[in-house]
């Protein structure tokens, strides 16, 4: 497989029972030998959020063999605002959340 593929593969699996309900998304840019992760609250982090990114961040880099270089990070990204990705990202995890016609 190729290092994007095994990158979604170990998320999917890290995010196990990591999800929490303040969390809006999770976004991923996978760049072989770096993997770089927001994760998006709509509340602001602190250290519930950042002991979360940090063990979903030991399961990926349990999946990989040296070297791999790992920057996982929490933001605050209001419920008002979109959720938009960064260059190079893509999503992981998005929640449902109304969309702005106000249609569930």
């Amino acid at each position: 497989m190729d290092f994007r593929v095994d990158v979604l593969l170990s998320f999917q699996r890290a995010l196990w029972d990591e999800v929490t309900g303040n969390l809006r998304g999770v976004a991923v840019r996978p760049t072989s030998p770096v993997i770089e992760a927001r994760f998006l609250y709509d509340t602001l982090p602190g250290g519930v959020e950042d002991e979360i990114v940090s063990e979903v961040e030991t399961y990926v880099v349990a999946d990989f063999n040296a070297p791999i270089d790992v920057r996982f990070r929490a933001v605050y990204s209001p419920r008002a605002t979109a959720r938009t990705l960064e260059a190079g990202e893509e999503w992981v995890y998005l929640r449902r959340e109304p969309a702005a016609t106000g249609r569930e």
